[in-house]
């Protein structure tokens, strides 16, 4: 492992303070140093737009800078807000200039210096937006495009850099900055003061590649924090030489020189760089031509690294608790009422860039957790610090059951409260007797009773009595109402009735190891007979099967575009084998998994030279299910999307029969798929390691180099993981070492990768759950670090 890392853990005490963010190897530091071809200022006394204050805001001019101040925090909701204050911040404060339709397309940046003062303040940040009534108006629909969020640091100027080269921008009518009044710390102060300066438009030589497999701009793409030794080696390029060349980055020595092979498929042209046969680990670059790539590692470390940077990322995002450099306690006014009772829902992780709280992503963050330290107890360092973290969120669960099948499942909100009880900004949790839900939780406490076995025995104890009730419970809501749908803002609300059969089947083989009652292994069985009834073993007349629908019917293929839990039917499975490897099922157990392991080997091959795999299978019949819309599409309404679901499944790879392989998922207004990606790539992790088969180790490994820069954009999509890492969208957590952004999203309604430098909500917006997903792959992988 990396020396400063070493060096950096230790001065945190282990992950107990947050890591550096060494924002010097980002992307940002990169686009300050692009060449200026032209500017525009758009601020100051010579300039005809004048701002104005809105919202909350007051506004001074003085000396060319502006200054804007507003409170924090009111005594009411803003106007048009729910009358509870769900997901409600106090306001925003905004400072708006206005144009005459302008048109900027000449431009491809926008660049401003902001120096704001909140007394005590740790987490700052600054949205800009851009309104264009042109041909395309900006914003859209689901306000994704033409606004950006910048992290500040207090009482400094901050030199902020907004690309949009992609961004609709011939008839400019606004550009706005604006801050969310989203409460304040403890003790922190009550206003904020903004002054701006140096507002400008530029033209740039290179502005960033945002759309499409193929990146015309010469470079080398390649997975910025390593590679395994085993497996193969490729980066992607544009511009190459007929050679390149492997340079030890100690020595500077040559030493691998290879072929550059040029490959051309329906999505481009790519030049390919193999050097598979490179195994010894170290430091090196790649260069051709006049082409030369970041340093990267040959490592058997890489998931050691990634676990690390992992933890620090959730103990950033932790709920009701002091975090150095980032916040004190808070939420502690976040109550769940029943029955006459009530209880603090804070604890846990915060879910995203706001602060709301989902106890279902806090159990599965656990489980991660676990399945992580379980692969590394040799590293005790590691091992402890895992374990450390999973019973902080183990705490969360337990405590947040009512003792009958009702608990409190989640909270929206963006804001921090004042942590009095009683008051107006308090903050209602949800609360639910849900049982996929309970089944969910009763496989979590079960798997924890092992894990913890030796670690923690009381709290092993305590874990095991939960597990059984909530399995308890769940099976008597689920002999009640079967499939039932959760509130729609929590993140189970899509699953289908398979989905219960794989959950089912996980919890009842993880009670049934925990305690080796028949009655869990006799349910597990039952259950999973019932789950391999739903998966495609070749009626569809496709040239592969393996795939999951979500019921006995066939009637709709089981998908992902945002939440992602495509892991749980071969995690089912493989569980099954592993507790009852005696039982008569076995064969048929395994059949399923090889069915499913052989669907993701047959549609891998549709993004090369990219390792990223295809989301799915659909067929376009789904256009026309309006029933099941809302539970996969939350927000958005059938009748206003139906033809654009239909123009998404006609950007799919036809198959046949009306069958088409997206590499994306259909979606609308929540975008993004790393969950996706990575919960496929934990299954091809969870095959690979059972059946020892090193094609879906493959598949799993590619799915972290796509996160670590191996894609079109060249960029890390986890920050503080190799190099050109982006800033996310962590508006009120603050940026964080091993954050991972929901994910590579599509324009419109097409099929290929879309990453805009919008640092916007949903898809580069920080996620409890891509890391989640992200732990989860790297569990597979540990014992190939050396661990």
């Amino acid at each position: 492992m990396d020396q400063l890392l070493k060096k950096e853990l230790e001065e945190s005490l282990f992950i107990h303070r947050p890591l550096p963010l060494h924002p010097e190897k980002g992307l940002e530091a990169e686009l300050a140093k692009k060449r200026v071809l032209k500017t525009r200022v758009l601020s100051g006394e010579t300039c005809a737009a004048k701002p104005q204050a809105n919202g909350l805001a007051s506004l001074e001019e003085k000396q060319g800078v502006l200054q804007m101040t507003a409170p924090l925090r009111t005594d009411r909701w803003p106007e048009g807000a729910p009358a509870d204050g769900d997901y409600c911040n106090f306001g925003t404060a905004k400072l708006t200039f206005s144009f005459d339709r302008e048109d900027w397309r000449e431009y491809h940046r926008l660049r401003f210096q902001v120096r704001p003062h909140i007394l005590g303040a740790r987490i700052l940040h600054v949205h800009a937006s851009v309104e264009n009534r042109g041909e395309i108006p900006i914003p859209d629909s689901y306000y994704r495009e033409g606004s950006t969020v910048f992290d500040l640091k207090n009482d400094r100027w901050n030199d902020c850099i907004w690309e949009f080269a992609a961004m609709p921008r011939d008839a400019v009518c606004t550009l706005s900055f604006y801050v969310l009044c989203s409460g304040h710390d403890v003790s922190a102060g009550e206003t904020l003061t903004y002054e701006f300066r140096e507002i400008r438009l530029e033209q740039v030589e290179h502005p960033e590649h945002e759309l499409g497999w193929e990146n015309p701009i010469p470079g080398i793409r390649l997975s910025t924090a390593g590679y395994w030794p085993k497996g193969e080696k490729r980066a992607v390029a544009a511009g190459a030489a007929e050679e390149f060349n492997v340079i030890e980055e100690e020595t500077g020595r040559v030493v691998f020189i290879g072929k550059v092979t040029r490959e051309e498929n329906e999505r481009g042209r790519f030049d390919v760089l193999d050097f598979t046969e490179l195994t010894a680990p170290g430091r090196y670059r790649l260069r051709s031509g006049d082409l030369e790539s970041p340093v990267f590692s040959i490592s058997e470390e890489l998931c050691t690294e990634a676990l690390w940077k992992a933890l620090n990322f959730f103990y950033c995002q932790r709920c009701g608790f002091p975090v150095d450099g980032r916040h004190g306690a808070c939420h502690q006014d976040i109550l769940a009422h029943h029955n006459g009772v009530a209880l603090s829902f804070s604890g846990g992780w915060h879910d995203a860039g706001d602060q709301s709280q989902q106890a279902a992503q806090t159990g599965e963050i656990v489980q991660a957790l676990l399945e992580a330290a379980d692969r590394c107890k040799n590293d005790r360092s590691l091992y402890l610090r895992l374990m450390e973290e999973a019973v902080w969120g183990l705490d969360f669960i337990l405590r947040t059951r009512f003792g009958d099948g009702y608990r409190a499942t989640s909270a929206g909100l963006t804001r921090y409260t004042d942590g009095l009880m009683g008051n107006f900004d308090d903050v209602e949790a949800r609360v639910h007797d849900h049982s996929y839900e309970n089944f969910l939780f009763a496989g979590i406490e079960a798997y924890a009773a092992k894990c913890l076995r030796g670690y923690d025995d009381g709290l092993a104890e305590c874990a095991l009595k939960a597990a059984g009730e909530d399995f308890a419970f769940a099976e008597k809501k689920f002999a009640l109402t079967g499939v039932e749908p959760a509130h729609m803002y929590e993140h189970t609300y899509n699953s289908g009735l398979s989905q219960y059969y794989a959950v089912i089947t996980w919890a009842a083989s993880c009670l049934y190891e925990a305690t080796g009652e028949e009655e869990y292994g006799a349910a597990a069985r039952k259950y999973a007979e019932r789950l391999l009834t739903c998966q495609e073993t070749g009626e569809a007349g496709l040239p592969f099967g393996g795939f999951f629908y979500r019921d006995e019917s066939h009637k709709t293929i089981v998908h992902f575009n945002h939440q992602a839990r495509e892991h749980q039917f071969v995690q089912a499975l493989e569980a099954l084998c592993r507790t009852q490897p005696e039982a008569s099922e076995r064969e048929a157990w395994e059949k399923g998994m090889r069915r499913y392991g052989e669907y993701l080997k047959a549609v891998s091959g549709n993004t090369a030279p990219y390792g990223m795999l295809p989301a799915g299978v659909h067929h376009t019949s789904e256009a026309e299910d309006e029933a099941l819309f809302p539970f996969l599409h939350v927000t958005c309404e059938y009748h206003r999307e139906r033809e654009n679901y239909l123009e998404q499944l006609a950007a799919g790879k036809p198959l046949g029969g009306g069958y088409v392989l997206r590499n994306f998922p259909v979606w609308f207004s929540f975008r993004g798929n790393g969950a996706v990606l990575l919960s496929m790539g934990k299954a091809a992790g969870i095959l690979g390691r059972y059946f020892e088969d090193e094609a879906l180790l493959q598949l799993a490994r590619e799915q972290l180099y796509w996160m670590w820069g191996k894609n079109p954009f060249g960029q890390s999509l986890v920050y503080g993981m190799g190099s050109n890492y982006c800033r996310q969208y962590a508006v009120l957590t603050g940026e964080s070492v091993g954050e991972v952004t929901v994910g590579v999203e599509t324009l419109n309604n097409g099929d290929e990768p879309y990453w805009p430098q919008n640092n916007n909500a949903t898809y580069r917006e920080v996620w409890v759950s891509s890391v989640c997903r992200y732990v989860q792959v790297c569990a597979e992988l540990i014992e190939e670090s050396g661990v």
